[in-house]
């Protein structure tokens, strides 16, 4: 399960996010908080996107919406 660290929201199956460096940490950011994350200072640390993948035995129970 992946979580934005800015706005403490649990990400969706197949949402995308990016990781940013703030604080001497990598943190996963939703794409919705990227400008804010980018006015408070951080740095993008990978500039291509990533997608929350689903994986185990928790296919059946996950809702896709992307």
């Amino acid at each position: 399960m992946a979580m934005c660290h800015a706005c403490r929201r649990t990400l969706l199956a197949g949402e995308r996010y990016r990781v940013w460096r703030w604080g001497r940490r990598d943190r996963t950011v939703c794409a919705v908080c990227e400008p804010d994350v980018r006015e408070a200072g951080a740095v993008r640390v990978v500039e291509a996107f990533e997608s929350v993948r689903v994986g185990g035995g928790m296919t059946q129970t996950v809702k896709r919406v992307a």
